[in-house]
């Protein structure tokens, strides 16, 4: 598949487009993690300063919906400015505990929605980040194939795209990066998103998924990343003791779309 040629401000689309993924990260951590932080939490920044990453990130002009009915780009955006702006901390703080940390009803590892042996999903995510030294999500106790540490690794993967000068190094980044996309996040990412929407009680989860589908579907489309065939039907974790995943990762079945996708 030919590579596609990046525009002539190339270092600044690939840094606001590592921004942007960066962002969604953010969008997705315990609101714990802000409490005594020294760092200025991403809806404090003011929405303008985020729409001019959009568009150094995209360009200037219409960003179409991925699909009929969804929001664009940044209107998916500014709606999970607003929530977060106006979501009640314990409200939110509980959600996320349920959703995330107690009885998982949205669990964020790959290998919750793959079927494929665990350990060789780990394996070969381990050897990504250890062919490029990276390693910062994994000291917060998340698994290598946790969504956010996938997410981090490619923001971190465009942002070392964007400080290359050398059209060698940035096409090696380039396409391990196209590669990582199509190995362990085009097969589950969609599944995880539809699943948080299904799963969650407040309104700003659901938000964060719909952006987060948007903002992929556009990456994988200015990159021009490969994607394998997927189910026709988001997929979703559950436990089916007759007919286990290996290593023990649970099996999965079909997820209901939800209404209006």
């Amino acid at each position: 598949m030919p590579s596609r040629e990046f525009p002539r401000e190339s270092s600044i689309v690939l840094a606001a487009q590592a921004d942007l993924v960066l962002t969604t990260v953010e969008m997705l951590r315990s609101p714990q993690s802000l409490v005594g932080s020294s760092l200025e939490p991403w809806y404090e920044l003011p929405l303008d300063s985020l729409n001019v990453l959009l568009e150094r990130a995209f360009g200037k002009g219409p960003k179409p919906a991925a699909m009929e009915g969804e929001p664009t780009l940044p209107d998916a955006l500014a709606e999970v400015y607003q929530l977060a702006r106006q979501l009640e901390h314990t409200a939110w703080s509980d959600e996320y505990w349920r959703l995330f940390d107690s009885s998982q009803a949205c669990t964020l590892n790959q290998a919750s929605y793959i079927r494929r042996d665990k350990g060789t999903i780990l394996g070969d995510v381990c050897g990504f980040y250890n062919a490029f030294g990276w390693q910062a999500s994994l000291t917060r106790g998340e698994r290598p194939d946790h969504l956010l540490c996938q997410l981090e690794f490619v923001g971190m993967m465009l942002a070392m795209a964007a400080q290359t000068t050398d059209e060698t190094q940035r096409e090696v980044v380039r396409d391990a990066l196209a590669e990582f996309a199509r190995l362990h996040m085009h097969d589950w990412l969609p599944s995880v998103c539809y699943h948080l929407i299904d799963s969650t009680r407040i309104t700003y989860f659901g938000a964060v998924a719909q952006w987060l589908m948007l903002l992929w579907a556009h990456l994988t489309e200015f990159h021009n990343w490969p994607i394998d065939p997927v189910p026709n039907a988001p997929l979703a974790p559950a436990t089916d003791p007759e007919n286990p995943y290996e290593c023990d990762a649970p099996d999965v079945v079909p997820l209901l779309m939800p209404k209006g996708s």
